[in-house]
This record gives structure tokens, C-alpha cells and sequence, in this order.
């Protein structure tokens, strides 16, 4: 192994450098290798602690149970002793690797079904990335669990709030995020979700490749949406429409969409984008006259309403002291 790329330290040649198997020129490369970056150390520690863990329960007494050859009376004997004694080591090594990769896998099938939770207060937004490199943008009050590490066989997390998923291409690896009405599963696109269980609202637009929604109680129920299409809930049905995804992304760059939205609705999108609470005070709801508009979120909440309030007949009033707004 003169010529140690960094394709060529697999596994095996780790496991062979933690036994103390390798040359010191094997062992510099591997070293210089860790220098490179922190993908590279974090997998050497990993294997390493996955190493540890099978010293502590491996069947050691295969090694020591293979005796010393004995003192070699001619040419022919030494060769026989000492083939028997590396064959011994050999299936020993190979056990190693086996069973450390065996110890991996359950380490790895753990990990993956292993879910941690985030949720994003109201008045903030978040971006991350997941472990397969797929990037999300929770918008405020979202809800997000997902796994430390995704498996083989399927890369699945669980939504409730809105956020924007642009996710990495897998083919052999589906993505889907289940939310409290539809599944929604991809390949590798651009998407945006809005899934509120407690007003029973739901709604997605893809702005690239192709998403399959399916029914959360029935699969069989399914369709596939196309760029530029919104899919929502009508009636307990979904229903698409063709709906430009840039004006239903708005608020990734901090903008608040107010055109042919309700006013309950507006009123619930301001509470999470400030984190305020707003009470209306009236027997019916104000009704907004726009058909097309929006507010940025950091111009702040009464610059908001101040905008509203020339769209519809409502005064509003805000207490210094709790931050709550009122609306008259």
C-alpha cells in the first residue's frame, strides 16, 4: 500500500491500523488522511469506537486457544507451523471484521430510528441541514423530527408547520415527510409544506422535479404534482392548481403573502411570524379587500397591521405591557 489514495482507506484497512497491523508508512498516510478534514475524522472515530465495542464482547479465546508452533525440527515442519499459525490469525482478523461490521449495522439500524425533535419558537425562522445533505427551512412555530442518521432503505421525517425542503437526490433512497393529512414522497426537488393539524389546514407547492401526495389514512388515495401547482385541502378533498411557487415561498426570504388570504388566517401568520398574541374583539371577523400584497415580516408587527388596517374596517390596540394586540 505505497500509494494510499483516499478511496483506498476502507474499513479494512482502518480495522488493520487499530490492531496495530499496518507499516509505519501505512500508518503516516492514514494519519495525514485524518489531517484532511473533520468527515475524515469523524469517520475514523467512529469505526473506532465501533472497534471498542467489539474488543469488549469479542471471542478472544479463538485467538489464544491457537497455540505457539512448536519448535521447528526441519524446514518442512517450520513452513506447516507457521502457516497454521497465520491461518489462525487470519480467520481471527476476518472474524474481526465481521463482527465489527455486524456491531455496526446495529449500531447504524439504532441511530436511524433514533428521532430527534425541533421546533421553532413563534417570531423566528430556522435553517439546517440533514444528515443526507438535504437542506430545510422551518418557518416560525414549525415542528420538525427526524433521524441523527437516515437509513438505506428510506430517509423519512414528520412535519407539523410550515417549511421549505430542498432535498438531496437519491433514487435508491426516498424522502418523505409525513404531516397529520398527506405523505408526501420524493426523489430529489424543491418543495414547500404547510401542514396545520390544529386548524386542519394543509398545503404544498413544488417548485422542482415532482412530489407524490398519498392520503395519511388512505395510500391508495394519491396524486403527483407538477412544478408550479399547489395541492390543498377543499371540502376534505385535495385539490390542485397551477400557482406560480415563487409567491408561495415568500416567506423563506422574510415576506408575509396577505392577497386573497382571510383574515383569520392573516391574524394566525402574524402571531407566528412575531410572536405576539392578537385577540380579536369583535363578534365577526374583518374582511380583507386584496387581491394582491404583502408585508415584510422585519418591518415589523404594526407596520403590518398599520397595512391591513387601510385594506379593512378594524382599529387595533396594543397593550405595552403583555405585547398583546387587540383588534376592534
Amino acid at each position: 500500500m505505497d500509494n494510499l489514495h483516499d478511496k483506498e482507506i476502507n474499513d479494512e484497512v482502518l480495522f488493520r491500523f487499530f490492531r496495530g497491523d499496518s507499516t509505519s508508512d501505512e500508518a503516516k498516510k492514514i494519519r495525514d488522511w485524518i489531517a484532511l478534514g473533520k468527515d475524515n475524522e469523524d469517520r475514523y472515530n467512529a469505526l473506532h469506537d465501533l472497534y471498542d465495542a467489539y474488543l469488549l464482547s469479542a471471542p478472544i479465546k479463538i485467538i489464544e486457544k491457537h497455540d505457539a508452533p512448536a519448535a521447528p525440527d526441519g524446514k518442512r515442519k517450520t513452513l506447516r507451523a507457521v502457516t497454521t499459525a497465520f491461518s489462525a490469525i487470519a480467520a481471527a482478523v476476518a472474524l474481526v471484521l465481521v463482527t465489527a461490521n455486524s456491531v455496526r449495522d446495529k449500531i447504524m439500524d439504532k441511530v436511524s430510528g433514533t428521532y430527534t425533535t425541533v421546533k421553532v419558537p413563534d417570531g423566528h425562522r430556522m435553517d439546517f441541514t440533514l444528515a443526507d445533505g438535504t437542506t430545510v427551512q422551518l418557518n416560525s412555530g414549525a415542528t420538525l423530527s427526524y433521524p441523527v442518521l437516515f437509513s438505506d432503505k428510506s430517509r423519512t421525517v414528520r412535519l407539523s408547520g410550515e417549511a421549505y425542503f430542498n432535498v438531496t437526490h437519491n433514487e435508491d433512497c426516498p424522502f418523505i415527510v409525513n404531516t397529520f393529512a398527506y405523505n408526501i414522497e420524493v426523489l430529489g426537488t424543491k418543495f414547500s409544506v404547510d401542514a396545520d393539524e390544529e386548524s386542519g389546514s394543509f398545503s404544498a407547492v413544488l417548485a422542482e422535479g415532482s412530489i407524490r401526495l398519498a392520503d395519511a389514512s388512505d395510500p391508495s388515495r394519491s396524486i403527483v404534482m407538477q412544478p408550479d401547482q399547489k395541492a390543498s385541502i377543499a371540502d376534505g378533498r385535495i385539490v390542485l392548481e397551477n400557482r406560480p411557487a415563487e409567491l408561495e415561498t415568500q416567506w423563506t426570504k422574510g415576506i408575509i403573502d396577505i392577497s386573497n388570504t382571510g383574515f383569520e388566517k392573516l391574524v394566525r401568520r402574524l402571531e407566528k411570524a412575531y410572536g405576539v398574541k392578537i385577540i380579536v374583539q369583535r363578534e365577526e371577523m374583518p374582511e380583507i379587500h386584496c387581491t394582491s400584497g404583502k408585508v415584510r415580516i422585519s418591518d415589523g408587527i404594526e407596520h403590518a397591521l398599520s397595512i391591513l388596517s387601510q385594506l379593512s374596517d378594524f382599529t387595533y390596540v396594543k397593550d405595552d405591557k403583555t405585547g398583546d394586540i387587540y383588534i376592534r
